[in-house]
C-alpha cells in the first residue's frame, strides 16, 4: 500500500492572506499616490497650460502668424515634422490663432475644474502638442518635460476629488483625524416611556458606508417615520377630550422635567433646532471617518509619473560628463551666463566656495534623490522629502536663472508626490485653526433652486475641506424645526379645551393644554415667502456676525402671520391675529425661500449673502475673499444680495417652467458610479507598455539595448514621447554671446535696431558699437525669444529663417517711420566673448549673421 500523495500546495494557499495585503500596500506606498495629489497635480498643469498660452499669446501676431517671424511655408519646408501635422497649419492668421490660444485656454480650464476631465485632458495634450510642434525652434526642456506629464495625466484618475465630474451633495466622510473633541459629542437623551414625544426627522444623508440600495431603503424608512409622526399628531389631538384636569396636570409637570433635562443636554439654538440632533449627526460622521489609506492608489499610470520624473534626473546626470561638474565649476559658469543670470545670482558670485559644494550636491542628488521617491523604507515621508529636494533644487535654479515655464512645471508636477500623511497632517491643522475644537457649520441650500445648488455643490467639491461644513437640504432644517414644533415644550398657563383644539387645527397643535404654533415652510418659490425677509431681518444677521448685537424686535404687536402647514402633503393657509408672540420663530425665521442658509456651532444662523460670506470664511482658500469682504460697504452688501435674490427667484421659475427637468441635486444627490473594470485593466496594459517605451528610448540614448528599435521613433514622434535631458551638458557653456543690428536709414544715418529694446520699439537709437546689450534680457524679451536665436538663428543653414526676420523688421520700422527716417539696410552680428574661471572675460570677436536690403533707392 503506498503513501497518500499530498495535494499540491498553490502559491495563494502558502502565502496568508494578510501578508498578501502587506505587499500590496508596501507596493502602493511605494509607487502609488494620493487621489487628493492626484488632482492637484491636475490642476497645477492646467494652470502651466494657462499660463504658457499666455505668455506665447504677448507674442502672437510676431510668431504664430503668417505677419511675423515664422510664415507657413517656412515651417512647413523646414521646421516641421513628417509624424506630426500641427493643427495649428490650417490657417496662419492671426484671426484665426487667436481663436486657437482661445480653445487651448478653454480646454485648460474645464480640464482644471473637472469637468468631463478624461475628454478636456486629452484636448488640452493635443493642443500643447500642436502648439509646441508648430513653432519648435523656440522650445526647451521644460516643453518636452512639459508634454510628458500632460499625456500621462490623461491615464490616471484626478478627477476623484476637486472635480465636476465627481461633485455631489453627498456627504463624504472626513477621513480619521481628531477634529471633535469628546466634549461636543452629546448622547441625545430620550424619553420612551412618554408616548407624547416624537422623534425629529433626520433627512441628512445616509451612511456613505452602506452601498446605494440601501441608502433607498434607508430613505424609504425615512419616510414612514415622517408618515408614522403624522398619524401621532392626529392621535395627541383626538386624546385631548378624554384626559382629565389632573392627568393634564401631571403631563404638564413631565414635560417641565423633560425641557429642563433638554436644556441641561444641550438645548436649543436660535432657530429651535435641537442641538442634541445635530451633535447625534456628527457623532455618526465621526464614527464613519474614512481610512486614510482608501484615498491611495496605485496603477501603472502612477508608476509611469514616478518612471518619468526618475528618466529625467538620472538621464540628466549621466548626461554631466563635463570636469566641471566634478570640480563644482559648472554652476559659476551657469550663472555668469548673460540672459540666464539674474541679480542674486551676481550676488552669489562672491562666494564660490559654497557654489562648488552647491553645484556638488545638485548633481548628485538629480540620482539619489529618485530613490527618495520610491523607497520601500518609510515609504511616505521619504516620498515627501524627495519632493521637497526637487522643489528645493528648482526653487535654487529659478532663483538664479531665467528659465521660464521650466520651474513651474518641473516643481509643480512634484506635487503629484504629496504622501498621504501629509495631507492629515494639513487638515489635521485647519480643523485646528478653523473649527476650533467645535462642530462643523451646517449649510443648507434650496433644492427647488438650481441656483442655490450649484453655489452649494461649488463650495463643498472646491473650497470646503471635509468635515468643516455638512451641506443638508433646506427641507431638512424646516423638518427638524417642525418636529421640534411638535415636540413637547414649557407649558403655558393656558388650558385648551377639546372643542378649542379642534378649532385650531389648522394652525396650532394642541398637546396637554399647551398651544404649539406649528411653522412650516413653502419652497414653491413664491415672492410672499421672501418679500418681508430682506433688508432688517439680514443684517440682524450681519451685525451677529460682525459681534454687534442689537435688540430683538417685539414680535407681540397684532400682525398678521402667513403660515403654510404641510399635512398630509396639503397646504392649509391661516392667518394668526393672535397677541401673543411665536414660541420658537419669529417672522425673520421663515427661511423657506432663501437660498443659502448657515448654522454655526453656537446655533447662530445666517442667511443668503451672510450665509455664503460666513461659509467662505471657513475655507483656506477663499478666507483673504472674506475678510475683505467685511470692508465692503452696507448698500454694496445690499444691492448684491438683492442681485442673488434675483437670481435665486428666476432660477427657481426656470425650474418650474422646464417641465420636470432635472435639478443639479436630484442629478448628484449621490456619488458617481465607478467606472467598468474592463477599462482599468485596459488602462493599465497601455500604462505598462509606455512604461517599457520610456525606460528603452531613453536608454537607448546611451547606446543600451533594450529591445528598442530604430523604427519606433516614429510611435515617438506621432505622440510626442521623444526627449532628451541634457540640459547644462556635458558641461554648461562657456562663451557669451549677444547680438547688434547695424541699420542705415534712407538719408544715411547709422543706427542701432537691437540693443535698448529695438525689436519690440522700432525706435531710432544712433548710438551704434559692440558693446553687449544693458539691460541685457529686456532687449532679447521673453524666454521664447532668446530660444529662437539660440536654436534657430545663431545656427548654421538658417538662411530662410534670416530672411524672414529681415523681412519682418524692414516690415515694422518702416510701419513706424516714413521718409529720410525708413530704414534702407542693415546687418546683424553675431558677437562673443569667452569666460575665464577667475571672473574675468576674454577679447570682443564679432562675426557678420545676415545682411538685408529693405527696399531699392531706385524704386519710385
Amino acid at each position: 500500500m503506498g503513501k497518500i500523495k499530498k495535494p499540491p500546495t498553490s502559491l495563494k494557499n502558502s502565502i496568508s492572506r494578510n501578508t498578501l495585503k502587506k505587499i500590496q500596500h508596501k507596493l502602493t506606498m511605494m509607487f502609488g499616490m494620493d487621489y487628493r495629489s492626484l488632482a492637484l497635480f491636475r490642476v497645477t498643469m492646467a494652470l502651466c497650460v494657462i499660463g504658457d498660452v499666455i505668455e506665447r499669446s504677448t507674442d502672437l501676431r510676431v510668431m504664430y502668424s503668417e505677419y511675423g517671424i515664422m510664415p507657413r511655408h517656412l515651417i512647413v519646408t523646414r521646421f516641421s515634422s513628417n509624424y506630426f501635422a500641427p493643427i495649428h497649419l490650417i490657417n496662419t492668421s492671426v484671426e484665426f490663432q487667436a481663436i486657437l490660444f482661445a480653445l487651448h485656454i478653454v480646454f485648460a480650464l474645464c480640464m482644471m475644474v473637472g469637468y468631463r476631465t478624461k475628454l478636456f485632458s486629452i484636448l488640452t495634450w493635443f493642443m500643447t502638442i500642436s502648439l509646441q510642434a508648430y513653432v519648435g525652434v523656440v522650445g526647451h526642456g521644460g516643453d518636452v518635460f512639459f508634454r510628458m506629464m500632460l499625456f500621462l495625466n490623461i491615464f490616471i484618475p484626478t478627477a476623484n476629488y476637486f472635480a465636476i465630474d465627481t461633485a455631489t451633495f453627498f456627504n463624504d466622510p472626513p477621513s480619521r483625524r481628531p477634529s471633535l473633541s469628546n466634549n461636543n459629542i452629546i448622547n441625545t437623551n430620550n424619553n420612551n416611556n412618554n408616548n407624547n414625544n416624537i422623534a425629529a426627522i433626520n433627512l441628512s444623508d445616509p451612511d456613505p458606508s452602506l452601498p446605494l440600495p440601501q441608502q433607498n431603503d434607508q430613505q424609504q424608512q425615512q419616510q414612514q417615520q415622517e408618515q408614522l409622526q403624522n398619524d401621532q399628531i392626529q392621535q395627541l389631538q383626538i386624546q385631548q377630550s378624554s384626559l382629565s384636569p389632573l392627568q393634564i396636570q401631571q403631563q404638564q409637570q413631565q414635560q417641565q422635567e423633560n425641557q429642563s433635562l433638554l436644556h441641561s443636554n444641550g438645548g436649543c439654538d436660535e432657530t429651535g433646532i435641537e442641538i442634541n440632533i445635530i451633535n447625534s449627526e456628527e457623532k455618526n460622521i465621526h464614527q464613519s471617518m474614512k481610512d486614510p489609506d482608501s484615498y491611495r492608489f496605485l496603477s501603472f499610470g502612477t508608476f509611469a509619473i514616478l518612471l518619468q520624473m526618475g528618466l529625467m534626473y538620472c538621464t540628466s546626470y549621466f548626461h554631466k560628463t563635463g570636469v566641471e561638474w566634478k570640480n563644482g565649476e559648472a554652476t559659476f559658469y551657469a550663472i555668469t551666463l548673460d540672459y540666464f543670470a539674474t541679480d542674486f545670482a551676481r550676488f552669489l558670485l562672491h562666494f564660490r566656495t559654497p557654489l562648488r559644494l552647491l553645484t556638488i550636491a545638485v548633481a548628485k542628488w538629480e540620482l539619489v534623490g529618485v530613490f527618495f521617491l520610491i523607497s520601500p523604507f518609510y515609504s511616505d515621508w521619504c516620498r515627501l522629502f524627495g519632493a521637497f529636494g526637487f522643489i528645493a533644487m528648482h526653487a535654487g535654479f529659478v532663483m538664479c536663472l531665467r528659465l521660464g515655464l521650466f520651474f513651474f512645471v518641473t516643481a509643480g508636477a512634484q506635487l503629484i508626490n504629496i504622501p498621504t500623511p501629509a495631507w492629515e497632517i494639513f487638515f489635521r491643522w485647519t480643523d485646528k485653526k478653523i473649527l476650533k475644537g467645535q462642530r462643523a457649520t451646517r449649510v443648507y441650500y434650496n433644492t427647488t433652486s438650481p441656483f442655490s445648488q450649484r453655489i452649494a455643490l461649488a463650495l463643498k467639491t472646491f473650497f470646503i475641506i471635509p468635515g468643516h461644513a455638512i451641506f443638508s437640504p433646506l427641507e431638512q432644517m424646516i423638518n427638524q424645526e417642525d418636529s421640534i414644533n411638535i415636540s413637547p415644550i414649557t407649558p403655558t398657563t393656558t388650558t385648551t379645551t377639546a372643542a378649542a383644539a379642534a378649532a385650531a387645527t389648522n394652525s396650532t397643535i394642541t398637546t396637554n393644554g399647551i398651544t404649539t404654533n406649528t411653522v412650516a415652510y413653502s419652497l414653491s418659490g413664491s415672492s410672499n415667502d421672501h418679500s418681508d425677509d430682506d433688508g432688517d431681518d439680514e443684517n440682524d444677521d450681519f451685525d451677529r456676525s460682525h459681534g454687534r448685537h442689537r435688540h430683538q424686535k417685539n414680535n407681540s404687536n397684532n400682525q398678521n402671520h402667513n403660515i403654510n402647514m404641510f399635512h398630509h402633503h396639503h397646504h392649509h393657509h391661516h392667518h394668526n391675529n393672535n397677541n401673543q408672540q411665536l414660541n420658537l420663530f419669529g417672522k425673520k425665521d421663515l427661511v423657506g425661500d432663501d437660498w443659502l442658509v448657515t448654522i454655526d456651532a453656537n446655533g447662530i444662523r445666517k442667511r443668503n449673502i451672510f450665509a455664503l460670506n460666513y461659509i467662505i470664511s471657513k475655507s483656506i482658500l477663499l478666507l483673504p475673499l472674506s475678510l475683505a469682504c467685511s470692508y465692503i460697504p452696507n448698500g454694496v452688501c445690499n444691492v448684491f444680495s438683492n442681485i442673488c435674490q434675483v437670481i435665486h427667484s428666476r432660477s427657481q421659475q426656470k425650474q418650474i417652467m422646464s417641465g420636470g427637468k432635472r435639478t443639479p441635486y436630484q442629478k448628484r444627490r449621490y456619488p458617481t458610479s465607478s467606472t467598468p473594470r474592463i477599462y482599468g485593466i485596459l488602462n493599465n496594459i497601455w500604462m505598462l507598455f509606455i512604461c517599457y517605451f520610456l525606460f528603452a528610448y531613453n536608454l537607448n540614448v546611451f547606446k543600451i539595448n533594450f529591445g528598442y528599435d530604430y523604427s519606433w521613433n516614429q510611435f515617438a514622434y506621432i505622440f510626442r514621447l521623444d526627449q532628451g535631458w541634457n540640459m547644462f551638458s556635458p558641461a554648461p557653456p562657456k562663451t557669451h554671446w549677444w547680438h547688434v543690428i547695424h541699420g542705415e536709414l534712407d538719408d544715411g544715418t547709422k543706427v542701432e535696431l537691437f540693443k535698448d529694446e529695438g525689436m519690440f520699439k522700432f525706435e531710432i537709437n544712433t548710438v551704434v558699437n559692440f558693446e553687449k546689450p544693458d539691460p541685457f534680457y529686456k532687449s532679447y524679451g521673453n524666454h521664447r525669444w532668446f530660444k529662437y536665436y539660440e536654436n534657430g538663428y545663431n545656427q548654421g543653414n538658417s538662411d530662410a529663417l534670416r530672411l524672414e526676420h529681415g523681412k519682418y523688421i524692414c516690415r515694422e520700422f518702416n510701419s513706424r517711420h516714413s521718409g529720410d527716417e525708413m530704414l534702407y539696410k542693415f546687418s546683424v552680428y553675431f558677437v562673443y566673448e569667452f569666460q575665464n574661471l577667475d571672473g574675468t572675460v576674454g577679447e570682443k570677436s564679432h562675426s557678420s549673421l545676415w545682411n538685408h536690403i529693405c527696399y531699392n533707392k531706385e524704386d519710385p
